[in-house]
C-alpha cells in the first residue's frame, strides 16, 4: 500500500472530518479483471484488512466495498467479503457509542463469514473461523489511541 492512500487520520461520522473524495481510488482500481480466489493479493483487500487492524474502519469498509463488487454474486468471496465490511461497520458503531448496533452487525458477520466457509468448504480469501474472533484478534494487537473495536 502507499503511503499516499493511508488515511491520515480515522473518519467517525459526525467526530472527525471525512477525508478528500478520491484518496482511495488508487487501492480500488482493476479489480474486475482479477479471479475471485485471488482477489486477497489485492491492495483493496490487504489495505482494507491493514486499515481494520490499525482502527481505521469507515475507510476499511470503503476499500473493501470495492472488492465486494468485484465478487461474483452469491460467491463465497462476497459473503467473506461482505463479513468483514460488516465487522467494520460493528467496530465504527461501537465507536460511535452504539452497542446494541455493534452487536447486531457483529452477528450478521459471523453469520456471513460461516455461510461463505459453508458453500466454500473452508477458508476463504486466506480467512477462516469466525470474522469477529479473528477480527478481534487482528484489532486487539495494537489498543493504543483507541483502535480497539469495543
Amino acid at each position: 500500500m502507499t503511503s499516499d492512500c493511508w488515511p491520515p487520520h480515522a473518519y467517525v461520522p459526525g467526530q472527525t472530518a471525512r477525508h478528500p473524495e478520491g484518496l482511495f481510488d488508487p487501492l480500488k482500481t482493476g479489480l474486475s479483471d482479477v479471479a475471485p480466489s485471488d482477489l486477497q493479493n489485492t491492495s483493496a483487500w490487504t489495505s482494507g484488512l491493514a486499515f481494520l487492524s490499525e482502527g481505521y474502519f469507515w475507510e476499511a469498509h470503503e476499500v473493501l466495498e470495492a472488492v465486494w463488487l468485484a465478487c461474483p454474486p452469491n460467491s463465497p468471496e462476497r459473503l467473506m467479503v461482505q463479513a468483514v465490511i460488516q465487522y467494520a461497520n460493528a467496530c465504527l458503531k461501537g465507536r460511535m457509542g452504539q452497542p446494541r448496533a455493534m452487536a447486531r452487525l457483529m452477528t450478521l458477520s459471523d453469520d456471513l463469514a460461516r455461510e461463505a466457509m459453508d458453500r466454500a468448504g473452508g477458508a476463504v480469501l486466506g480467512l477462516h473461523g469466525e470474522v469477529c474472533n479473528i477480527m478481534h484478534k487482528i484489532v486487539e494487537l495494537g489498543d493504543e489511541d483507541g483502535k480497539k473495536c469495543i
